[in-house]
């Protein structure tokens, strides 16, 4: 799915055929991750910003930025980046006597750079919380006569940014609700299997993280439903010991790892 979007990348692609101003975009991945762990317990869901950025601009480049040393899987991370940009800027500090994150430092260094060199670019996109990047975003704004739009995961947003900018936009997204359920379903078929359950079945399962998490059952159900749609939970259905009929559901460990959209995977 991923792929069907490099196109955007290509060089006077969708140049204002559609209406929409020409963007660049500059992704502090560190601020995206963390905060969305921390907070929402779920992963960035590059695959939905992208959908949503396309809504509003014609993309011409996107960078995303961040010290991977940070992150446990560095592998998985650049590579889930790398299906939608080769563009990434690995900002680790190798000084033992320094340090200093330097993330945002970088990321404002090419952000101006970008601004003063690139006249064509109608807008400029800023996806992080911090609000070292305010000044950046009155200066495009006052200076250079663009567009400036701010993505920031809830509640990690810095009021000063969003006062800076023409609009913003909240991840998780509306339709990225049901990723905490996905984990916790996801969990919970875990820990049930390795305690020996063999045959998790489909409402036991949604009766258990309805319970544990109090999520209304139907909220659960559905969550469910589009795991199995999607293939990351294959259906099937089995006889007990008992020789009695019922629905069972296993996880796609392999898929789910592969597109990276359970946090403890």
């Amino acid at each position: 799915m991923g792929k069907r979007l490099f196109g955007l990348f290509k060089r006077g692609g969708f140049k204002n055929k559609n209406g929409l101003p020409k963007a660049i975009a500059f992704v502090d991945y560190e601020h995206w991750f963390i905060s969305m762990e921390k907070i929402h317990h779920a992963k960035p869901n590059i695959q939905a910003w992208f959908n949503d950025l396309k809504k509003k601009c014609n993309i011409v480049e996107v960078i995303f930025f961040g010290d991977f040393s940070k992150f446990r899987e560095k592998e998985i991370e650049t590579k889930r980046i790398r299906t939608f940009t080769n563009k990434i800027i690995d900002t680790y500090n190798p000084d033992a006597h320094h340090k200093k994150d330097y993330t945002d430092f970088i990321i404002l260094d090419n952000i101006y750079q970008k601004a003063v060199t690139n006249q064509d670019i109608e807008l400029f996109i800023i996806f992080s919380g911090d609000g070292h990047f305010s000044s950046a975003a009155a200066f495009i704004r006052n200076f250079c006569n663009k567009q400036v739009g701010v993505y920031g995961v809830k509640n990690c947003i810095s009021k000063n940014l969003t006062n800076s900018a023409d609009w913003t936009v909240e991840i998780p997204l509306v339709n990225e609700e049901n990723e905490s359920i996905y984990n916790f379903i996801f969990s919970s078929l875990k820990i049930a299997m390795d305690k020996g359950n063999k045959q998790p079945t489909f409402m036991k399962t949604v009766e258990h993280v309805s319970g544990k998490y109090f999520i209304p059952i139907a909220k659960v159900k559905k969550c469910v439903i589009e795991l199995i749609d999607q293939g990351y939970l294959i259906q099937s259905t089995e006889k007990t010991k008992q020789r009695d009929i019922i629905r069972v559901i296993r996880p796609d460990w392999k898929k789910i790892k592969q597109d990276g959209i359970w946090m403890n995977s």
